[in-house]
Parts: structure tokens; sequence; C-alpha cells
């Protein structure tokens, strides 16, 4: 069997504060999301241009990111926490999730 996938209690948004940096920053980033070492969400409605999340399971996965991309990539990061504890997938779409909204069964 494959390596267990469990779902994210942790999120933040990363960046790199050097714009010259940005293509190693994106590269090492994209290799370790290939990698498995955390998964990367997007807000709603974002076509890709806006700022990546970047979910785990525990604090020491973004140490980990942080660190590699440090060593392996020559880029420093910046990893801004939210207070977010839980994520789901919308099966129905978002129409759906404004519906739930909407009648109030949506909590947070």
């Amino acid at each position: 069997p494959g390596i267990p996938s469990f779902s994210p209690e942790k999120f933040g948004y990363i960046r790199s504060p050097n714009p010259s940096d940005y293509k190693s920053f994106r590269k090492g980033l994209d290799q370790l999301l290939d990698e498995g070492a955390v998964q990367a969400l997007r807000q709603r409605n974002d076509d890709g241009g806006g700022p990546l999340i970047l979910a785990a399971v525990g604090q020491l996965q973004f140490e980990v990111v942080q660190a590699r991309l440090k060593n392996e990539y020559g880029v420093e990061s910046i990893m801004e926490p939210m207070s977010y504890t839980l994520a789901r997938w919308a099966d129905a779409g978002w129409e759906a999730v404004d519906k739930a909204d909407a009648d109030g069964k949506l909590f947070g």
C-alpha cells in the first residue's frame, strides 16, 4: 500500500520575500509539493495568480519545507499562519456551499 494521507490541520500562506528569487522559489516549492511534503490549496475564484496556501498535518511540515527551500534551492520564504484548522471537499460544488452558508449550516 501507498503512504497514507491525512487531513491537514495547519494552514498558511507561503511567499518569497525576494522577487528576484521567485523562479527558484517556485521550482523548489513545486518539487516539494510533488513529493507530498505538504498540500497546496487555492482560495475560491483564484485563477493561479493569488497567494498559495499550504496545508499540513503539523507545524513541523512547514518548517521542513522552509528549511529545504533554503538549503536545497537557496531561497528564503515567509510563512504566514492562518487560523483555520479544518478543510473539506465540497463534492456538490460552490453552489451547494453558498446555499449551506445562506441557510446558516456552515460553521466558522
